[in-house]
């Protein structure tokens, strides 16, 4: 399989101190890498690429001198002689190397002045990196990429959209409890689970920690600890219901539907604890552990398939289910 080519989904020019400035990117992977242009890293420390690299195994001529490679970690020997390619925003092809090695290879040329051993025609780079060392230590690199690109504009809007939601979502005092967790959202954990369902029986523990991944987890990023703030346990134990917090007008109606969407899942599943938890892996992922499968997007799909499988027939149905309508 072909490697995945790697995009920047931000680039920009990265101003280090009054004298550098070197092209950097936050990359589209898991990560969402940052990185900076090899070749404006050598520029920056007064070097030159000086041409190929000496064999296979050998690092570029531009820090391959006998005196620098005892300060040269087999970490930053791998990052340097593996340069991270990628495709810039205007669509060109860059070779970066993560943005956190700038100080490594600055410590390297620190580290031969320190020693020594340097000759004259190196000393100019030790000076450079020196200044390079002393910009980085005011803030992390990460930020500066992150500024430079506009990674952090875009950062900060997410952030913001997020407090807005769960300043709608979301008040100060727990309003009186009403029944918001009907017996049936229940009732199908307990078939699931092979436990012995009465409206009035004793849940177990556990079913608290369901409700939290299945239901609070899914429906916002920080909901969990938002709730967990407003409602401490004391004693062990939380004297109001996490749903007391969330507003009428707006938090409610977004918990009860996301209830009947699990319930119609758990049918879909045939009421299969593994095959339902990936199904809501699927339709609401954890936010920051997004899990991929391939199970049909729409039912449109499933539509234009023959000889569906049990499993997809009852997920053709869940899909379809219409909580209104019962």
């Amino acid at each position: 399989m072909a490697k995945k080519q790697l995009k920047a989904l931000y680039d920009g020019p990265l101003e280090i101190g009054e004298n550098y400035i070197i092209d950097s990117a936050v990359l589209d992977d898991d990560k969402r890498t940052r990185v900076l242009s090899q070749t404006e890293i050598v520029k920056a420390l007064g070097r030159s690429q000086g041409g190929s690299k000496r064999g296979t195994a050998k690092l570029p001529r531009w820090i391959s001198a006998q005196n620098l490679t005892p300060y040269i970690s087999s970490d930053l020997r791998k990052a340097i002689l593996n340069p991270i390619v990628y495709k810039t925003t205007n669509g060109s092809t860059a070779h970066g190397i993560e943005a956190t090695k700038l100080v490594d290879i600055c410590e390297v040329w620190l580290d031969l002045e320190k020693s020594g051993n340097i000759h004259e025609s190196q000393k100019e780079a030790a000076r450079r990196a020196y200044i390079l060392i002393k910009s980085l230590a005011k803030t992390s690199i990460i930020a500066l990429v992150d500024e430079a690109t506009g990674y952090q504009f875009a950062k900060e809007r997410a952030k913001d959209t997020l407090q807005q939601f769960l300043k709608r979502a979301l008040q100060e005092e727990a309003v009186k409890w009403v029944k918001t967790f009907q017996d049936e959202f229940f009732e199908m954990i307990f078939k699931m689970k092979g436990w012995t369902w009465g409206s009035t029986t004793k849940k177990p523990g556990v079913v608290g920690h369901y409700i939290n991944d299945l239901v609070y987890s899914r429906i916002s990023p920080s909901l969990v600890e938002e709730l967990r703030a407003k409602n401490p346990k004391i004693d062990g134990n939380r004297k109001k219901k996490h749903h007391q917090y969330l507003t009428r007008d707006f938090g409610h109606p977004i918990l009860k539907e996301h209830l009947a969407a699990l319930v119609a899942l758990g049918r879909a599943s045939g009421f299969d604890w593994d095959i339902f938890k990936k199904l809501v892996d699927k339709a609401y992922p954890v936010y920051g552990k997004t899990i991929q499968l391939n199970f049909p997007e729409t039912l449109e799909e499933l539509s234009t398939r023959h000889d569906l499988s049990e499993f997809n027939e009852n997920l053709k149905k869940g899909l379809g289910f219409n909580p209104k309508s019962n």
